[in-house]
C-alpha cells in the first residue's frame, strides 16, 4: 500500500535486523576506495514498514526538508524493493514496484569486513514509533 507521502508499505518475512543489514549492503558504490553508499532505510511509523530512499527520509523528519527526491531516486528504491521480495525477504504488492531497468549494487555479505559503508542519513538519531 502506498501513502500520502508516496512511501511502499512492506510487510516483513524476516527479523527487521536481518532487512536493515541487507539494506546496508545495496546502493551505490565507489568500487575504487570499495566504500558504498546505501540508498534505502527500514522506516518504522505507527506499527507499519516501509522501504525508504534516504533522501525520504530527509522529508519525514525535517521541517524544513527540501524535496529532491527525482524519479530516478524512486526507481533505485523500487529495484531494491523488488530485490527483497525476490530473496523472500519482504512482501509488496507488486503494482507498487513497477517493471524497471535499474541496476543496484549489492555487496556480497562476506565482503563486508572490506568496505566502508557511509550513510547519508543518521539513522541512529532517527525516531521510529
Amino acid at each position: 500500500m502506498e501513502n500520502e507521502f508516496g512511501l511502499i508499505e512492506i510487510k516483513l518475512l524476516k527479523d527487521d535486523k536481518v532487512i536493515k543489514e541487507t539494506l546496508s549492503r545495496i546502493g551505490i558504490a565507489n568500487l575504487k576506495t570499495k566504500t558504498i553508499f546505501p540508498s534505502c532505510y527500514l522506516y518504522t511509523h505507527f506499527g507499519k514498514n516501509y522501504i525508504v530512499h534516504f533522501k525520504e527520509l530527509f522529508l519525514l523528519t525535517r521541517e524544513n526538508g527540501y524535496n529532491n527526491v527525482s524519479e530516478e531516486d524512486k526507481k533505485r528504491r523500487n529495484a531494491i524493493i523488488f530485490c527483497l521480495k525476490k530473496w523472500g525477504l519482504i512482501e509488496v504488492e507488486d503494482s507498487l514496484i513497477e517493471p524497471h531497468n535499474i541496476k543496484v549494487f549489492v555487496l556480497n555479505h562476506s565482503e563486508k569486513k572490506e568496505w566502508k559503508i557511509e550513510h547519508k542519513f543518521n539513522v541512529n538519531n532517527l525516531i521510529q514509533e
